[in-house]
């Protein structure tokens, strides 16, 4: 897909789109820096990076949320506390790198993250990634989807979504000096990521630089070149995220986040005009029964209910 007919598309109907995007391939913009707007139109926007699989910081995006305020760790002690939910022990997935890719969870209950995380007196690095909002629908009363990010996932049926694409839709709470780990994300999704407080520091690597990142065992704020040697043939970008800042990063970008300060973010991955092609390819490649099912469900989501009440999903 050229830039040229991409930046033709605004909001035109869903199966125009469809046919578009069967022209569709992975595209990247190499990049020296990760550039910061604000009042960034929608057409500026599918123009300048969408289209052309360049990543971009949106200053202005979530200034409008409810939740820049609302979303506190006392919020979430006090109305979420008795959820559960997987939670990384840092520094046991650090010292498990060696060994395993592997990550070490435990399952804790949101109180209980939270007392541990913000008590200083235990010697664990705690970092919940997996709060999936879609359990919890009434967060979305806080927050909404930027006018740049149109998400076809919506159009799936819920007990599918929750199913399915749950864990494309999670509330990130970490401590300082916490990460997940380098990683793209599956299935050719593009992402983006609002950081609700706190800071984020982040390493992006375009999708050509795969060779060089181990399958992303590289601690990328801390290279050991003796043990991952091609690394030092990596260009990686760095940036910072603020509070109340959006970062949006393109299909099968690599990324390694950071949290600078005690952060809580909202993590999204997004289909839309611009992934939905490879998004349907990477179905394909891990199933491709789904596969094929995948882009009927999205255009005729009544046929993904009748697919699951007859246990065919």
């Amino acid at each position: 897909m050229s830039s040229s007919s991409a930046t033709s598309y605004s909001q035109t109907s869903y199966s125009k789109s469809v046919r578009y995007n069967k022209k569709s391939k992975l595209i990247w913009t190499p990049i020296d820096f990760v550039e910061r707007r604000s009042n960034l139109s929608y057409e500026k926007f599918v123009r300048e990076y969408a289209s052309v699989g360049k990543p971009v910081i949106i200053t202005d995006g979530i200034k409008h949320w409810k939740a820049l305020k609302k979303w506190t760790m006392d919020f979430f002690r006090s109305e979420y506390g008795s959820s559960k939910a997987f939670v990384m022990d840092y520094k046991a997935e650090t010292s498990m790198r060696d060994r395993t890719l592997d990550r070490t969870y435990v399952k804790m209950s949101i109180a209980d993250f939270i007392d541990v995380m913000t008590s200083r007196v235990c010697d664990k690095l705690l970092y919940l990634s997996e709060f999936h909002i879609s359990d919890h629908p009434e967060l979305w009363e806080d927050c909404e989807d930027p006018i740049y990010f149109n998400n076809w996932y919506r159009k799936v049926p819920l007990t599918l979504f929750q199913k399915y694409i749950n864990h494309s839709y999670d509330i990130h709470i970490g401590q300082k000096d916490t990460s997940v780990g380098l990683h793209y994300d599956s299935y050719h999704d593009t992402a983006w990521v609002a950081v609700i407080s706190g800071r984020k520091q982040v390493v992006l690597l375009s999708p050509d630089q795969e060779k060089y990142l181990y399958n992303g065992q590289v601690d990328c704020f801390n290279p050991d070149l003796e043990k991952f040697p091609l690394y030092a043939n990596a260009k990686p970008v760095e940036c910072t995220v603020n509070q109340g800042e959006i970062i949006y990063i393109p299909p099968d970008w690599w990324h390694h986040f950071k949290n600078l300060e005690d952060t809580i973010s909202l993590a999204i991955n997004t289909m839309n005009e611009w992934s939905y092609e490879l998004i349907r390819q990477g179905f394909l490649e891990r199933n491709p029964i789904k596969g094929h099912l995948f882009p009927l469900i999205v255009k005729f989501p009544f046929l993904g209910k009748a697919l699951l009440a007859v246990g065919l999903l």
